[in-house]
């Protein structure tokens, strides 16, 4: 039975919002109006564009966020495990969503699977765009009926890769915080405080020092010109955007990044440790190893590194090991090369994979750490300089006029 999501007034005057199931739009005003209630919007849940599994996405779909499919993800298989149905259990945790989005969503898939759909089929079709690794999970696990066992390897995948995701984000927001705040300030001096002090100057009878000049021909220029300095780093950062998001700007930022010291480690460890994860999920999950490895590429973010993974599947497909298609790929760390090469011989890849992948899960926290514990030094060396610079050419030009009427 389709669902509906609507919006409706009570007799007080009040907006209510919610999802109920009926045959026809007439029927669910019908349904509102037994209860009181007075409908003003109506509209079906299941109009949203379709995802399927090769992962094609609608720019007008939102992404379901890592935090919440883990979350679901966890709680669907917490009910299976327990024995609830599939139907039953989407529909108590479609009641006990938390936010509109979630409730949306996983009316949606109760609402399909109520239909005869498969899960992996509803999540394609949901108003939210869902990881395609995920839906090929999914598919593998109904398809072997161990849907159960696969949700959990499946979860604990997702909340893998959203702590990191989180760690990522934790490392990158005090270097950005720092930045914004050195900008803030000097922003504030140069409009503010260095003019008044200028008004000091203006009877002194004297040349003032080069780095006084200096600063006041600065706060001169970011006075005057300022409008003109923010229109133009707005059309840098809408340039940088619009660069993101054509393939070759987009692969020679991502090859700068990689090239860049300290950081390319990061990103290749994180990349490898997504990738790993991914596929050693997936072929635990029974899918083929190279719709594994199609599908695999697909977390890997990074255009080099991507094409390099992309052409694995071919080299697999041709014959080649995976350790050796990994080794041609060139950037995979010596370690997880060893593990995948020991895991094919023992025919224990999809375990090899996972303990390399929570390897270089760790190793990226520590280089992350890393970057930091280097970064925070600098940047207060840095944000220190500035402000001495603003300081000694304020108090040298005073120091002078001091020394002149001592004299």
């Amino acid at each position: 039975m389709p669902a509906f999501e609507y919006k409706a007034l009570t007799t007080s005057g009040k907006l209510k919002k919610g999802f109920l199931e009926g045959d026809s739009e007439k029927q669910i005003r019908q349904m509102l109006r037994d209860q009181g209630l007075v409908p003003t919007e109506i509209e079906p849940l299941s109009k949203a564009p379709k995802a399927g599994l090769e992962g094609s996405r609608s720019l007008f779909v939102s992404p379901i966020k890592t935090a919440d499919l883990s979350l679901f993800t966890r709680e669907l298989y917490t009910l299976l495990d327990a024995g609830t149905p599939l139907n039953e259990a989407l529909k108590s945790m479609a009641q006990q969503a938390e936010s509109k989005q979630m409730r949306r969503f996983v009316t949606s898939l109760h609402t399909k699977v109520a239909e005869g759909h498969g899960l992996a089929s509803a999540l394609s079709q949901a108003p939210f765009t869902v990881p395609t690794d995920v839906i090929a999970t999914i598919q593998a696990g109904e398809e072997s009926g161990y849907l159960d066992k696969v949700l959990s390897r499946l979860a604990e995948s997702i909340e893998q890769r959203d702590q990191l995701n989180k760690k990522m984000k934790t490392a990158l927001i005090y270097p950005i915080l720092m930045v914004v705040v050195a900008v803030v300030i000097v922003f504030f001096l140069m409009m503010y405080v260095v003019p008044k002090v200028v008004k000091v100057f203006d009877n002194m009878q004297q040349t003032l020092p080069p780095l006084t000049q200096g600063l006041l021909s600065f706060s001169d220029f970011i006075q005057h010109q300022w409008g003109w300095l923010l229109f133009m780093g707005v059309a840098v950062w809408g340039l940088f955007i619009w660069l993101m998001r054509q393939p070759k700007g987009r692969y020679k930022v991502h090859q700068m990044l990689l090239n860049t010291p300290g950081i390319s480690r990061f990103l290749i460890y994180s990349s490898a440790a997504r990738w790993a994860r991914t596929l050693g999920v997936l072929l635990s999950s029974g899918v083929a190893i190279q719709d594994a490895l199609k599908i695999a590429a697909e977390v890997v973010t990074l255009e080099p590194l991507k094409t390099a993974v992309v052409k694995m599947v071919s080299d697999v497909r041709e014959g080649e090991s995976v350790a050796k298609s990994m080794q041609v790929a060139g950037f995979f760390p010596p370690l997880l090369l060893n593990l995948v090469r020991t895991g094919e011989g023992k025919g224990q890849l999809d375990t090899m994979l996972l303990k390399g992948a929570k390897h270089y899960e760790f190793s990226v926290e520590t280089a992350a750490n890393t970057l930091v514990s280097v970064l925070e030094p600098i940047l207060i060396i840095v944000m220190g300089a500035v402000v001495l610079t603003v300081v000694l050419a304020i108090m040298m030009p005073i120091f002078e006029m001091n020394q002149m009427v001592g004299n």
